[in-house]
């Protein structure tokens, strides 16, 4: 029987669909915004998007082994096997946003791409395009489809360009209660392709290793995201485990120079000897060649979440991961809570980076709000448990994202009966779904949203 929560989470995805089925779109032919490199890549060794496809002249391909993630020159993915018409070959693959970069690129005439047996690309080629190596032969092309990209990256279907409305009409005359009904489905649908998500994953990583990045993911806050998963999957933690965590973190990410500036102090000094001493030998194996180095942001932050620090914070966490993992469920939030909160460290409970001065007094490596992020985000939704869910719904946040100020605005206007649901952080991650599934997309005025809200069930 399905549960409460799933039937919030069908509740808006037949909304989603509603809309399609109106305006006879099966498929819109918006042009979907790419993400970076070093993110599709880490999509692809990730398994999000996909272990399957059609290739465009040699038929079915199968993903066998996605490959050993390049940290140097060369193709993205080295080692990988693949079956085409049921055909087994190994080689290496090759990623662009579209086919015709392996031109740009040089790749045609670089002998360093002769293995490449697959070429997976984010949008189709041109007609009569081939990819071909330093031997001229044709190397399989694999489109991804966008529906697969949009899914892997937490997005939904976008809606046609020809409708109007605005959503402040429809919502108008809605009682606080069937507005909450509405927002409690977007919510649920929200954490629900959060688990599916984090599933795909960990098949494919393994449960520890998605869950680390999970962590990785909330340490870095929306600016650093994605420099911090990419840097939980290119030190990952069963390499952290076998090794010194601080030293291989902080040398994966670029933080660790030989010397450090004239200005940093003795112990700044002495610590960064020890962490450089354990990268040392770590380094031919993990040193990221300065094409794949990860993109990391320094402003605006506050000084204590600098990335230097944060990096340090995952450390921690990997160096405590046995007394971490055995609360990784609902049931445990608390513990965990205690656990993150306590969190502390003889030089980064007083430093904000590596050359930085000693602060005038301790100051906690991962917060409260932080660790709310993280339940929210990632333990409530993964916990299929009723106690789950009743607990989600319970949090606030002392907060409230200025992305969610924004499209509440815009769908509520100034109610003051909706004003206290921005508090609860399932309301925010709501807003955020509309925000994504709608808002973000285009204009108000081109929105199909309004219109399907007076038919749709719920309300």
């Amino acid at each position: 029987m399905p549960t409460d929560r799933q039937l919030y989470a069908d509740a808006y995805r037949a909304l989603l669909e509603q809309v399609q089925v109106s305006y006879g779109c099966a498929e819109a032919d918006d042009e979907l915004p790419l993400p970076g490199e070093l993110e599709v890549q880490a999509l692809w060794h990730g398994g999000l998007l996909g272990h399957d496809g059609q290739t465009m002249r040699h038929g079915v391909v199968r993903i066998l082994d996605f490959g050993e993630w390049n940290r140097g020159a060369g193709p993205d993915f080295q080692r990988a096997e693949i079956e085409i018409n049921g055909a087994r070959m190994r080689g290496d693959i090759e990623i662009d946003p579209c086919a015709q970069d392996w031109e740009h690129h040089g790749h045609g005439a670089n002998l360093a791409y002769t293995n490449v047996v697959l070429h997976v690309v984010l949008s189709p080629p041109p007609a009569g395009w081939y990819t071909r190596n330093a031997e001229h032969r044709d190397i399989p092309i694999l489109p991804i489809p966008q529906a697969v990209i949009r899914s892997a990256m937490g997005l939904g279907t976008p809606p046609p360009r020809d409708c109007g409305g605005l959503c402040r009409e429809p919502l108008a005359d809605k009682s606080a209660a069937q507005v909450e009904l509405l927002l409690r489905s977007a919510a649920a649908y929200r954490a629900q392709n959060k688990r599916k998500i984090f599933s795909r994953k960990a098949d494919v990583l393994g449960e520890s290793q998605a869950w680390f990045e999970a962590f990785a993911e909330t340490l870095g806050y929306k600016i650093n995201k994605v420099p911090m998963q990419l840097l939980a999957r290119r030190a990952p933690l069963a390499a952290l485990r076998r090794a010194d965590a601080e030293g291989l973190l902080l040398g994966t990410a670029g933080f660790l120079v030989p010397v450090l500036p004239a200005k940093a102090d003795i112990d700044a000094r002495t610590y960064h000897r020890r962490v450089w001493d354990a990268w040392w030998p770590l380094r031919e194996r993990y040193q990221l060649a300065e094409e794949r180095s990860l993109p990391w942001l320094y402003a605006p932050l506050r000084p204590a979440n600098h990335p230097h620090r944060r990096v340090a914070a995952l450390s921690i966490i990997a160096s405590r991961w046995h007394d971490i993992e055995p609360h990784l469920h609902a049931e445990s939030a608390r513990e965990l809570s205690r656990l993150l909160t306590g969190l502390q460290h003889p030089y980064w409970s007083h430093r904000c980076s590596l050359p930085s001065a000693e602060l005038s007094k301790p100051f906690a490596l991962i917060g409260e709000e932080r660790v709310k992020d993280f339940l929210v985000n990632h333990l409530y939704v993964q916990d299929e448990a009723p106690f789950a869910w009743s607990t989600y719904l319970s949090l606030k946040n002392s907060d409230i994202p200025q992305r969610v100020q924004l499209t509440a605005r815009r769908l509520f206007g100034e109610r003051e009966d909706i004003r206290p649901l921005l508090r609860y952080m399932y309301i925010q991650q709501a807003l955020l779904q509309i925000d994504t599934d709608f808002c973000a997309l285009h204009p108000c005025r081109d929105c199909y949203f309004p219109e399907q809200l007076n038919s749709w069930c719920m309300l």
